[in-house]
């Protein structure tokens, strides 16, 4: 009887990664643990939903910033509302971070609102993609 309950405590420090079902053997004191992955708890575990404000101007700047977006590995989807300058991620955090996401960002010349990218990069974007930027 000691064992099923050690191995009944076991289960229920275990039951944040899975559902566990404990059964006690009818013949014996031996239990039984079956562990069934519940995916769906998982998935939404480990996807976030997230938005951050990135500057930029007109369609090509989606098409670049989405395409920065999800070049990043983990990340399952971006899109960039280029009206309200939001962008809408969807990634896996053990896989990134919202950190790593905006790097990718800045690199190729868009400020979000946690990261500048650097003037000389800016610079070189093309004349209806430089946008408004903050003063730093």
């Amino acid at each position: 009887m000691k064992n099923i309950m050690a191995v009944f405590f076991l289960a229920l420090s275990i039951q944040t990664f899975a559902s566990i079902e404990v059964q006690a053997a009818s013949s014996s004191n031996i239990a039984q643990i079956s562990f069934v992955r519940d995916s769906k708890m998982l998935l939404q575990n480990d996807v976030k939903d997230t938005s951050i404000t990135v500057y930029g101007n007109c369609s090509s700047c989606k098409k670049a910033i989405e395409k920065a977006a999800q070049s990043v590995k983990g990340v399952k989807n971006a899109s960039w509302d280029k009206k309200k300058k939001i962008l809408t991620i969807q990634y896996d955090v053990s896989e990134t971070s919202l950190n790593t996401i905006e790097k990718a960002i800045i690199v190729i010349g868009y400020d979000t609102e946690n990261m500048r990218t650097e003037d000389s990069v800016y610079d070189e974007l093309h004349e209806c993609c430089k946008y408004d930027r903050k003063p730093q």
